[in-house]
């Protein structure tokens, strides 16, 4: 299965990073939601320099209000 999709997720699910869970349980208010965002990373690689190299996927965690707007995004350190 090839997840590119976001989605919310709970601050509990094993699939959030230890450091991320931390820190958005430290900001996260009731109403709040977090979301799993696949994001296609740089190229890599000889060919990274030409804009063609291998891209991997990076997880963005963004912390959204009961809005809907963005209160800060997290990634895996």
């Amino acid at each position: 299965m090839h997840d590119t999709e976001d989605r919310p997720i709970d601050p509990h699910s094993p699939e959030v990073p230890p450091a991320v869970r931390a820190r958005v349980l430290a900001r996260m208010q009731p109403g709040d939601q977090l979301w799993r965002c696949p994001r296609r990373g740089a190229p890599r690689g000889l060919l990274g320099l030409l804009g063609m190299g291998q891209r991997d996927v990076v997880i963005e965690w963004w912390l959204l209000d009961a809005e809907g707007d963005l209160i800060e995004a997290f990634w895996e350190e």
